[in-house]
């Protein structure tokens, strides 16, 4: 079904609702990478098995997929807090066009 409304795009409804959430591109503090494993800081915590995308700068920059082991909340050396995230490398070759998973 398609709707109209004051934009200039067509919108779209789906016929069955779908469960889903989106998160924004955030940028984290990489505390160590191995060709298996990352542990990064992150200003959001994240849920343990969750998918995501990792974005490791470099030239060119590479895009990982990952899986969340484990969220635990600490302090930083600012005082904010943060979730130290660690993450299996799952997928070490993601297309940028095929991500769906949030980007950190």
């Amino acid at each position: 079904m398609t709707m109209l409304g004051r934009r200039k795009h067509s919108r779209f409804l789906l016929a069955q609702p779908v469960e889903g959430s989106l998160r924004v591109r955030e940028e984290v503090a990489v505390e160590a990478l191995t060709k298996d494993e990352a542990v990064v800081l992150s200003p959001e915590p994240c849920r343990p098995d969750e998918r995501l995308t990792l974005e490791i700068p470099g030239n060119p920059p590479r895009r990982v997929g990952a899986r969340v082991t484990e969220c635990r909340p600490m302090v930083a050396s600012d005082g904010d807090i943060r979730h130290r995230l660690r993450l299996t490398l799952v997928d070490k070759g993601v297309k940028a066009a095929a991500a769906m998973e949030p980007v950190l």
